[in-house]
C-alpha cells in the first residue's frame, strides 16, 4: 500500500508559483496493525515560528518528505494528534487504541506569507488536495473517516467519499476556549465517564489545555453516539 500511496503522491507537484513552503505532498500515517479508521486535520502549520520542523523537511530527500509523518522521531507532525486531542476522541469515543489509527491532514501543502506567518492555502492548493485525496482513499479503504474542522470535512466532501464520514469540529485552542470553561471538568468527566476512562489512563494527553481537550473529547463522544 505504500508503495501505491507514495507513486500517487510524486504525481501531485504544485507549480512554483504556489509557493508552497515544501513542494512535497504526503502520505498519511498508518500504523502496521491498521484500524480501518482514518482521521484528518486541517494542515500543517509550516510558518517561522516552526521553522526547526521546517528545516528538518528540507534537508530530507524528496521522497522522504512525502513520508515524513512515519519517520519524523517527536510526534508525527500533526499537532492536534500529537498534543493528544486527537488520540482522547479516538480512545473515548471509538473505544479503539490510538497507536493503531491512521492520521493525516486534509490540506497536504501550506503557505506562509512574507513575514513566515502561516496563511490558508491558495485555491489550486486546495484543489490538488482534494485530487490527491481522490486517488488515496481508493487505496486506503477506510472503514471510518473523521475529520476534525470544516477544511477537512469540505475535502473529504469533494472527494465524493461515499462510506462512513465522522464531522467534528476543529479543536483549535481560542475556538475551543471561548465555550469549554463554560463547564467544570468535574461535571463533565462524570457525565462522560467514556472520557474520564481515557483520562485517567493517558494523564499525559492532558497535561496541557486539560479543559479544552475533555470538552472536545466530550464533543466527540456526543456526536458519534448520535451515528
Amino acid at each position: 500500500m505504500k508503495e501505491k500511496l507514495l507513486k500517487i503522491c510524486k504525481k501531485y507537484i504544485p507549480s512554483k508559483g504556489d509557493n508552497a513552503v515544501i513542494p512535497e505532498g504526503y502520505i498519511p500515517y498508518i500504523p502496521e496493525d491498521w484500524n480501518k479508521i482514518l482521521i484528518l486535520a486541517e494542515s500543517q502549520n509550516l510558518s517561522h515560528k516552526n521553522n526547526e520542523y521546517v528545516d528538518w523537511l528540507k534537508s530530507l530527500a524528496s521522497l522522504e518528505r512525502m513520508d515524513r509523518l512515519k519517520i519524523h522521531k517527536n510526534g508525527i507532525g500533526i499537532q492536534p494528534w500529537d498534543d493528544g486531542s486527537l488520540k482522547l476522541v479516538i480512545e473515548s469515543a471509538l473505544n479503539k487504541k490510538a497507536e493503531n489509527t491512521a492520521v493525516s491532514n486534509a490540506v497536504l501543502w501550506s503557505q506562509r506569507t512574507n513575514t513566515g506567518a502561516n496563511i490558508n492555502p491558495s485555491n489550486s492548493l486546495t484543489i490538488l488536495s482534494v485530487q490527491i485525496w481522490k486517488d488515496f482513499l481508493p487505496i486506503l479503504q477506510p472503514n471510518i473517516v473523521i475529520t476534525a474542522g470544516k477544511k477537512a470535512e469540505y475535502f473529504i466532501e469533494n472527494t465524493n467519499w461515499t462510506e462512513k464520514h465522522i464531522k467534528l469540529r476543529l479543536p483549535a485552542k481560542t475556538a475551543i476556549s471561548r465555550v469549554s470553561g463554560m463547564f467544570k471538568v468535574e461535571d463533565l468527566l462524570v457525565r462522560y465517564p467514556e472520557v474520564k476512562r481515557v483520562v485517567i489512563k493517558n494523564p499525559a494527553w492532558v497535561n496541557e489545555y486539560r479543559e479544552n481537550k475533555i470538552f472536545f473529547s466530550c464533543h466527540a463522544v456526543s456526536i458519534i453516539n448520535k451515528i
